[in-house]
């Protein structure tokens, strides 16, 4: 991470600052009653420490800058990332999406650079195309393994489809709200149940 905030021209007396509060760090785990001796972190923060959502947006920060031209794009939000390609075929957006996985300094390079195995298997593929058009939606071959496109994939709680008419989304939203209209009927008995106010 250090050697990311160099690269980024941060002042060496806030990288001296970061450094010093990632040095000689410790976590312990606890299951149920037990709890174990201090263990070193060498690589990174603990799970849970409050330093780790700021720290990850300069440890991020190489990713989401290696789209290199106005039809690429990457967002991210802590370890989530969309990489985007804006082109009038899929298999041009493809070459574009391929590019920015294998180029050099591309997410390839940052997975072995940044200590962050890509888990390939958890790649989603979305050709977003108007609902009328008719073009068969490729896959998309990467070194690794091939990506067949899905219809629809859910990001940081949203479900965006390949249309972008949100019915999946809506969809998602009637059941989970069907569920726990059901849930709150089943404990709203006449004899025995929950009060409406407490209902409420």
């Amino acid at each position: 991470m250090i050697h990311n905030l160099r690269k980024q021209g941060l002042p060496h007396k806030y990288i001296d600052f970061i450094d010093g509060m990632l040095r000689d760090r410790v976590t312990t785990l606890k299951f149920n009653s037990y709890i174990s001796s201090p263990i070193e972190i060498n690589n990174g923060i603990g799970q849970g420490d409050p330093l780790s959502m700021v720290m990850y947006q300069f440890y991020n920060a190489d990713l989401v800058d290696i789209p290199s031209s106005k039809s690429e794009d990457a967002l991210a939000y802590v370890n989530n990332t969309i990489l985007l390609a804006t082109v009038d075929t899929f298999n041009k957006a493809h070459k574009k999406l391929y590019s920015i996985m294998t180029r050099q300094r591309g997410v390839a390079d940052w997975s072995k650079t940044h200590n962050s195995p890509l888990e390939y298997s958890k790649l989603a593929l979305i050709n977003f195309a108007h609902r009328s058009n008719c073009k068969e939606s490729a896959t998309l071959q990467l070194p690794q393994r091939q990506i067949e496109p899905s219809s629809s994939t859910k990001y940081l709680g949203m479900i965006l489809d390949q249309n972008l008419s949100w019915k999946t989304q809506q969809a998602h939203a009637i059941e989970k709200g069907t569920k726990w209209a059901v849930q709150i009927r089943r404990i709203m008995r006449t004899m025995w149940g929950i009060t409406p106010k407490h209902a409420r």
